[in-house]
Protein backbone atom coordinates (compact mmCIF):
# COMPACT_ATOMS: atom_id res chain seq x y z
CA UNK A 1 0.00 0.00 0.00
CA UNK A 2 2.86 2.44 1.16
CA UNK A 3 4.79 1.83 -2.00
CA UNK A 4 1.49 1.95 -4.43
CA UNK A 5 1.10 5.93 -2.59
CA UNK A 6 4.80 6.66 -3.67
CA UNK A 7 4.60 5.70 -7.07
CA UNK A 8 1.24 7.56 -7.15
CA UNK A 9 2.92 10.94 -5.45
CA UNK A 10 6.15 10.17 -8.21
CA UNK A 11 3.48 11.20 -10.53
CA UNK A 12 1.56 13.83 -9.77
CA UNK A 13 3.70 15.21 -6.85
CA UNK A 14 6.51 16.93 -9.55
CA UNK A 15 6.17 20.75 -9.96
CA UNK A 16 6.85 20.91 -13.44
CA UNK A 17 3.90 18.58 -14.22
CA UNK A 18 0.69 19.29 -15.88
CA UNK A 19 -0.78 17.33 -13.13
CA UNK A 20 0.54 19.25 -10.43
CA UNK A 21 -0.18 22.18 -12.45
CA UNK A 22 -3.76 21.63 -12.74
CA UNK A 23 -4.22 20.38 -8.90
CA UNK A 24 -2.70 23.75 -8.22
CA UNK A 25 -4.78 25.69 -10.45
CA UNK A 26 -7.83 23.50 -9.49
CA UNK A 27 -7.75 24.38 -5.72
CA UNK A 28 -7.72 28.09 -6.94
CA UNK A 29 -10.58 27.84 -8.62
CA UNK A 30 -12.45 26.20 -5.60
CA UNK A 31 -11.73 28.56 -3.41
CA UNK A 32 -12.94 31.21 -5.65
CA UNK A 33 -16.13 29.80 -5.99
CA UNK A 34 -16.80 29.69 -2.56
CA UNK A 35 -18.25 33.11 -1.03
CA UNK A 36 -16.00 32.58 2.29
CA UNK A 37 -12.60 32.10 0.81
CA UNK A 38 -13.18 34.00 -2.94
CA UNK A 39 -11.05 37.25 -1.32
CA UNK A 40 -8.26 34.58 -0.07
CA UNK A 41 -8.45 33.17 -3.95
CA UNK A 42 -7.18 36.37 -5.19
CA UNK A 43 -3.81 35.91 -3.05
CA UNK A 44 -3.93 32.12 -3.38
CA UNK A 45 -3.21 32.68 -7.51
CA UNK A 46 -0.59 35.47 -6.34
CA UNK A 47 1.26 33.31 -4.23
CA UNK A 48 1.20 30.50 -6.98
CA UNK A 49 2.43 32.69 -9.64
CA UNK A 50 5.14 34.56 -7.86
CA UNK A 51 6.02 30.90 -6.04
CA UNK A 52 6.38 29.67 -9.75
CA UNK A 53 7.99 32.59 -10.83
CA UNK A 54 10.59 32.97 -8.10
CA UNK A 55 11.85 28.98 -8.02
CA UNK A 56 11.59 28.33 -11.95
CA UNK A 57 14.44 31.00 -12.67
CA UNK A 58 18.14 29.81 -12.85
CA UNK A 59 19.11 32.58 -9.88
CA UNK A 60 16.95 30.68 -7.45
CA UNK A 61 17.08 27.08 -8.76
CA UNK A 62 20.81 26.98 -8.98
CA UNK A 63 21.09 27.88 -5.32
CA UNK A 64 18.64 25.17 -4.46
CA UNK A 65 20.66 22.61 -6.15
CA UNK A 66 24.34 23.85 -5.13
CA UNK A 67 23.11 24.00 -1.50
CA UNK A 68 21.73 20.57 -1.28
CA UNK A 69 25.01 19.30 -3.35
CA UNK A 70 27.38 21.41 -1.63
CA UNK A 71 29.36 18.75 0.16
CA UNK A 72 29.71 16.77 -3.38
CA UNK A 73 31.91 18.12 -5.82
CA UNK A 74 33.91 15.88 -9.00
CA UNK A 75 37.37 13.83 -8.36
CA UNK A 76 39.90 15.55 -9.46
CA UNK A 77 42.66 13.78 -9.23
CA UNK A 78 43.48 9.52 -9.41
CA UNK A 79 44.52 9.91 -5.78
CA UNK A 80 41.13 10.45 -4.85
CA UNK A 81 39.67 7.11 -5.96
CA UNK A 82 41.67 5.45 -3.45
CA UNK A 83 42.79 3.21 -5.97
CA UNK A 84 38.91 2.11 -7.21
CA UNK A 85 38.72 0.40 -10.25
CA UNK A 86 35.01 0.79 -10.91
CA UNK A 87 33.22 3.31 -11.58
CA UNK A 88 29.61 3.15 -11.24
CA UNK A 89 26.79 5.72 -13.27
CA UNK A 90 23.61 5.72 -11.54
CA UNK A 91 20.32 5.97 -13.63
CA UNK A 92 18.43 9.22 -14.35
CA UNK A 93 16.01 8.04 -16.49
CA UNK A 94 15.49 7.52 -20.27
CA UNK A 95 12.91 7.75 -23.62
CA UNK A 96 11.81 5.20 -25.38
CA UNK A 97 10.78 6.10 -28.53
CA UNK A 98 8.84 3.55 -30.60
CA UNK A 99 7.13 3.74 -34.13
CA UNK A 100 6.05 1.49 -36.81
CA UNK A 101 8.54 -1.68 -35.23
CA UNK A 102 11.53 0.52 -34.57
CA UNK A 103 12.85 1.69 -31.32
CA UNK A 104 15.24 4.13 -29.63
CA UNK A 105 16.19 4.25 -26.53
CA UNK A 106 17.88 7.55 -25.25
CA UNK A 107 19.27 8.74 -22.11
CA UNK A 108 17.53 11.97 -20.33
CA UNK A 109 19.86 15.09 -20.00
CA UNK A 110 20.50 14.51 -16.60
CA UNK A 111 21.75 10.87 -17.11
CA UNK A 112 23.93 12.34 -20.11
CA UNK A 113 25.76 14.54 -17.47
CA UNK A 114 26.54 11.36 -15.72
CA UNK A 115 27.79 9.52 -18.49
CA UNK A 116 29.55 12.93 -19.27
CA UNK A 117 31.28 12.53 -15.94
CA UNK A 118 32.07 8.66 -16.34
CA UNK A 119 33.89 9.27 -19.09
CA UNK A 120 36.17 12.07 -17.68
CA UNK A 121 36.52 9.63 -14.81
CA UNK A 122 37.25 7.17 -17.33
CA UNK A 123 40.36 8.43 -18.80
CA UNK A 124 41.29 10.22 -15.31
CA UNK A 125 41.35 6.66 -14.13
CA UNK A 126 43.23 4.93 -16.47
CA UNK A 127 40.04 2.66 -18.22
CA UNK A 128 38.48 1.36 -14.90
CA UNK A 129 35.44 -0.54 -15.27
CA UNK A 130 32.01 1.38 -15.94
CA UNK A 131 29.27 0.01 -14.26
CA UNK A 132 25.93 1.63 -15.82
CA UNK A 133 23.00 1.16 -14.16
CA UNK A 134 18.78 1.09 -14.27
CA UNK A 135 16.03 -0.68 -15.21
CA UNK A 136 12.84 -0.42 -16.84
CA UNK A 137 11.02 2.52 -15.66
CA UNK A 138 8.91 3.86 -17.91
CA UNK A 139 5.17 2.99 -17.74
CA UNK A 140 4.66 2.49 -21.56
CA UNK A 141 4.70 -1.25 -22.96
CA UNK A 142 8.07 -1.91 -24.88
CA UNK A 143 9.82 0.41 -22.47
CA UNK A 144 13.69 -0.25 -22.62
CA UNK A 145 16.15 -0.32 -19.92
CA UNK A 146 17.82 2.70 -18.85
CA UNK A 147 21.37 0.63 -18.47
CA UNK A 148 21.03 -0.29 -22.21
CA UNK A 149 20.97 3.44 -22.91
CA UNK A 150 23.80 4.35 -20.58
CA UNK A 151 25.99 2.08 -22.50
CA UNK A 152 25.17 3.01 -25.81
CA UNK A 153 25.66 6.59 -24.96
CA UNK A 154 29.20 5.56 -22.92
CA UNK A 155 30.51 3.45 -26.07
CA UNK A 156 29.63 6.52 -28.19
CA UNK A 157 31.84 8.86 -26.48
CA UNK A 158 34.79 5.98 -26.69
CA UNK A 159 34.67 4.25 -23.80
CA UNK A 160 34.98 0.17 -25.02
CA UNK A 161 32.44 -2.38 -24.59
CA UNK A 162 34.78 -4.59 -22.72
CA UNK A 163 34.83 -2.06 -20.04
CA UNK A 164 31.29 -1.80 -19.54
CA UNK A 165 29.21 -3.20 -17.13
CA UNK A 166 25.28 -3.36 -16.95
CA UNK A 167 23.00 -2.93 -14.52
CA UNK A 168 19.00 -3.44 -15.98
CA UNK A 169 16.85 -4.75 -13.24
CA UNK A 170 16.86 -1.88 -10.85
CA UNK A 171 13.97 0.69 -10.88
CA UNK A 172 14.95 2.98 -7.29
CA UNK A 173 18.89 3.55 -6.05
CA UNK A 174 18.39 1.20 -3.34
CA UNK A 175 17.41 -1.41 -6.02
CA UNK A 176 20.22 -0.42 -7.80
CA UNK A 177 22.61 -1.29 -5.05
CA UNK A 178 21.43 -4.32 -4.40
CA UNK A 179 21.16 -5.80 -7.22
CA UNK A 180 25.14 -4.20 -8.17
CA UNK A 181 26.43 -5.86 -4.84
CA UNK A 182 25.47 -8.95 -6.55
CA UNK A 183 26.78 -8.45 -9.50
CA UNK A 184 30.64 -7.71 -7.27
CA UNK A 185 29.82 -10.05 -4.74
CA UNK A 186 33.15 -10.58 -3.28
CA UNK A 187 34.41 -7.42 -3.93
CA UNK A 188 31.79 -5.16 -2.07
CA UNK A 189 34.93 -3.90 0.45
CA UNK A 190 36.94 -2.62 -2.51
CA UNK A 191 36.60 1.46 -2.89
CA UNK A 192 34.20 2.38 -5.70
CA UNK A 193 33.43 5.83 -7.21
CA UNK A 194 29.31 6.59 -7.21
CA UNK A 195 28.81 9.15 -9.94
CA UNK A 196 24.93 10.81 -9.70
CA UNK A 197 23.76 14.54 -9.21
CA UNK A 198 24.66 16.35 -6.14
CA UNK A 199 21.15 16.11 -4.93
CA UNK A 200 21.06 12.58 -5.11
CA UNK A 201 24.35 11.74 -4.17
CA UNK A 202 23.96 11.57 -0.23
CA UNK A 203 20.58 8.81 -0.54
CA UNK A 204 22.96 7.03 -3.47
CA UNK A 205 26.28 6.72 -0.75
CA UNK A 206 23.67 5.88 2.36
CA UNK A 207 22.22 3.15 0.15
CA UNK A 208 25.78 1.81 -1.17
CA UNK A 209 27.31 1.66 2.41
CA UNK A 210 24.17 -0.30 3.78
CA UNK A 211 25.22 -3.03 1.33
CA UNK A 212 29.04 -2.88 2.16
CA UNK A 213 30.56 -0.67 -0.33
CA UNK A 214 33.03 1.71 0.15
CA UNK A 215 32.11 4.37 -1.94
CA UNK A 216 33.30 7.70 -3.37
CA UNK A 217 31.67 10.24 -4.52
CA UNK A 218 32.14 11.93 -7.85
CA UNK A 219 29.55 14.38 -8.88
CA UNK A 220 28.46 14.73 -12.34
CA UNK A 221 27.31 18.04 -13.81
CA UNK A 222 23.68 19.50 -12.78
CA UNK A 223 23.37 21.52 -15.79
CA UNK A 224 24.89 21.77 -19.66
CA UNK A 225 28.20 23.88 -20.13
CA UNK A 226 27.06 27.55 -20.74
CA UNK A 227 23.73 26.68 -20.47
CA UNK A 228 21.28 29.06 -18.16
CA UNK A 229 24.15 32.32 -17.97
CA UNK A 230 21.33 34.87 -19.70
CA UNK A 231 18.66 36.21 -18.16
CA UNK A 232 18.66 34.63 -14.62
CA UNK A 233 15.78 35.99 -12.86
CA UNK A 234 13.74 35.33 -15.76
CA UNK A 235 11.60 31.52 -15.98
CA UNK A 236 12.23 29.19 -17.92
CA UNK A 237 12.14 25.38 -17.90
CA UNK A 238 15.64 23.93 -17.32
CA UNK A 239 15.14 26.21 -14.23
CA UNK A 240 11.96 24.62 -13.20
CA UNK A 241 12.91 20.93 -14.04
CA UNK A 242 15.84 21.77 -11.63
CA UNK A 243 13.63 22.88 -8.76
CA UNK A 244 11.20 19.57 -9.09
CA UNK A 245 14.80 17.85 -9.18
CA UNK A 246 15.13 19.25 -5.55
CA UNK A 247 12.11 19.01 -4.34
CA UNK A 248 12.36 15.02 -5.49
CA UNK A 249 15.54 14.04 -4.37
CA UNK A 250 14.78 15.81 -1.03
CA UNK A 251 11.74 14.32 -0.41
CA UNK A 252 13.05 10.99 -1.53
CA UNK A 253 15.95 11.40 1.40
CA UNK A 254 12.81 12.07 3.95
CA UNK A 255 11.38 8.47 2.35
CA UNK A 256 14.07 6.32 2.57
CA UNK A 257 15.13 7.97 6.23
CA UNK A 258 11.47 7.03 7.85
CA UNK A 259 11.89 3.27 6.14
CA UNK A 260 15.30 2.84 7.76
CA UNK A 261 17.43 2.82 4.89
CA UNK A 262 19.30 5.98 5.49
CA UNK A 263 20.53 7.70 8.78
CA UNK A 264 19.45 10.43 10.32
Amino acid sequence: MIQQVVEVLKVIGRPASITFILFVLAVGVALAFRRRTERGARWYFVAVVAAYWVLSTPACAERLVEWAGRPYVPLAAAAEARGARIVVVLGAGNNTIQSRGFVLNEVTEEAALRVLEAVRLYRLLDRPTILVSGGITGREVGSAPEGDALRRTAESLGVPASDILVENESKTTREESIVIARMLAGRTAQPIVIVTSPTHMARALAVFRAVGFDPIPSAAAYKSDHSLERYRWAPNDLGLLLFQGFVYDEAAQLYYRARGWMPK
